[in-house]
């Protein structure tokens, strides 16, 4: 899936990229997932490159069926398209003949109180 979402920085956030989740992103959902905050809300818990790649095939698998829209949230660090974990949005209960969706989302440790909420990043 080629689907990318930037969110232009602004004065006192920086860029913001979203797209669906990758193998390349496991390391940073492990991290993401030391928090004990995260792990209170954010369900099933990834312990493990064992746990973290099954939670993207997960991931994958909604994009496929078209049952939940879940995006990684990297920060976008510059040139040489660096970029770092920062959270997770999801929009889930929408498709064809649907009238109402949800939309969820979490942030890492780091990019808490950083500004960084729906409706206030990008454009």
């Amino acid at each position: 899936m080629t689907t990318h979402l930037p969110a232009e920085p602004t004065l006192s956030v920086p860029g913001l990229i979203l797209r669906p989740w990758t193998e390349a992103d496991a390391g940073g959902l492990i991290e993401a997932y030391r928090d004990d905050a995260l792990r209170r809300w954010a369900s099933p818990a990834v312990d493990d490159e064992a746990g973290a790649a099954r939670w993207i095939r997960e991931r994958q698998r909604d994009w496929e069926d078209g049952s939940r829209l879940a995006f990684a949230v990297l920060e976008d660090l510059g040139p040489a398209g660096r970029e770092q974990l920062v959270g997770q949005a999801v929009l889930k209960g929408v498709g064809p003949g649907t009238v109402s969706g949800e939309v969820g989302y979490w942030t890492t440790a780091h990019a808490r109180g950083r500004g960084w909420r729906p409706g206030r990043c990008g454009r």
